[in-house]
């Protein structure tokens, strides 16, 4: 947990800063100020530092921030513990975020990823998931290595550690997600959530699988250093009412549009700051953003890991909680780190997906060339590196390419012999599938 930022200087409204407002228009340098701010979305202590625009001190610069933030201002329906509710900017930042993310995910939506294998989409796919999974405990304190924790998911072992179950509870968690799309969100299913992914790690196994109430006492997020009180969630009294607001939130459509994935980090917000269960907060609202966006088509998002995005800015995380919570419920320094990192991370994804298209692309130029094999045994490569669980037949590669028995029979039996592919009996038959060191095989040329 980061030091809680120092609070604003109340907004005093003034002459100077409402004519500074109507002058942004004609006033290149205010207004590339302003363009600044609230691109990056800067609170206080951040703009404080800027030199003002001519004629401004940097607390009327605050106030006029403040003012044209206010002109675009969205009311949710979260409610802080003071009864105000919060609100975001629609800034151009905003905007743009989010016309990338449904050009990079919700366009290329389909039933597999273009330009890459459907066993790299596999490895990605599984790879991600175990990315996911571990960063999201990370998060929460899970102290153990990633090679460990991969080690682990991959060869089934049961778990060393406390950190290791939180990440095979994450794991197995957001590997259902795609079960429970379907689904329309109800408390029940967000106790289910937490649930599976609290089981067997927390002191008090009473804290699995319900609701904070009030004999939980003291429940506040706090810095593990210093104690200094971060967060005080809403009373438990106010649960059951607001958690049947955020399943209404997630399940209804709203008179004004709110775009899914806006939506889903609205709700990974309002959960985080609801703070319902007793442990097990963060992971669950991490995973209700999953659930959400993959609801709502955003099939993409299987493939890539917001987790490890916030991992790795996780004090920008930190403090855009904190900001929200100290300027006036304005929860557009999340949404703003949120959709930055959603966006990083679809440009991460697909920098990998053109490396292994590229790399498909090398093996099969290699296929191609090579001179000991036939066109026909090239084309059973091919297929091969596209889809390790075909399998071939001396009967379908007869039929496939119109030759007679014996030809077939040396064509898959010359694959075999030189390690391409695997051989097995199944009956009286002879199945052919891919070795399982096809690719390496391919690329050293064995």
């Amino acid at each position: 947990m980061v030091k809680k930022p120092e609070p604003a200087p109340p907004v005093e409204p003034s002459d100077n800063i409402l004519e500074a407002l109507f002058r942004r228009d004609e006033d290149s340098e205010l207004e590339g100020i302003l363009q600044r701010v609230n691109r990056d979305y800067l609170y206080w202590d951040k703009l404080k530092h800027l030199k003002p625009p001519t004629g401004l001190t940097a607390e009327e610069l605050w106030g006029l921030t403040k003012l044209s933030r206010s002109l675009n201002r969205r009311q949710t329906p979260i409610v802080d513990i003071h009864g105000h509710h919060f609100w975001y900017s629609l800034t151009d930042e905003l905007q743009r975020a989010l016309m990338v993310i449904d050009q990079e995910a919700g366009g290329r939506i389909g039933a597999s990823v273009p330009g890459i294998t459907r066993d790299v989409q596999r490895t990605f796919l599984v790879n991600r998931l175990m990315e996911e999974a571990i960063a999201s405990s990370q998060i929460e304190g899970a102290a153990t290595t990633r090679r460990d924790a991969k080690e682990m998911l991959r060869t089934g072992r049961p778990p060393r550690t406390r950190g290791e179950r939180m990440i095979l509870n994450n794991f197995r968690t957001i590997t259902r997600i795609k079960e429970l799309r379907d689904q329309e969100l109800t408390p029940n299913l967000l106790l289910e959530l937490q649930s599976s992914l609290t089981e067997g790690t927390l002191d008090d196994p009473d804290e699995i699988g319900r609701f904070r109430e009030d004999r939980d006492k003291d429940v506040v997020v706090s810095d593990g250093l210093t104690g200094e009180v971060a967060h005080v969630p809403p009373a438990a009294s106010e649960i059951p009412a607001q958690l049947e607001a955020l399943c209404r939130f997630s399940n209804e459509e709203t008179e004004q549009f709110i775009h899914p994935v806006l939506k889903a980090v609205l709700l990974h917000f309002w959960l985080a700051y609801l703070h319902p269960f007793c442990d097990g907060n963060g992971r669950t609202a991490r995973a209700l953003f999953y659930l959400h966006a993959v609801r709502k088509g955003y099939w993409l998002f299987e493939y890539v890991s917001i987790s490890r995005a916030i991992l790795e800015r996780r004090a920008q995380y930190d403090r855009a909680f904190l900001y929200t919570e100290l300027d006036d419920a304005d929860v557009t320094y999340f949404v703003t780190f949120h959709l930055q990192a959603v966006e990083g991370a679809l440009r991460d994804f697909w920098v990998y997906v053109e490396r292994k298209a590229e790399e498909d692309r090398r093996l099969a130029q290699q296929v191609s060339h090579d001179g000991e094999l036939n066109h026909r045994q090239r084309a059973v490569l091919s297929r091969a590196l596209k889809d390790s669980a075909v399998k071939f037949t001396i009967a379908s590669h007869r039929a496939s390419h119109n030759i007679a028995y014996g030809t077939a029979r040396a064509d898959l039996i010359g694959l075999a012999d030189r390690g391409y592919l695997s051989q097995r009996r199944q009956g009286k038959t002879f199945v052919f599938y891919p070795a399982s060191d096809l690719r390496d095989r391919v690329a050293g040329g064995d």
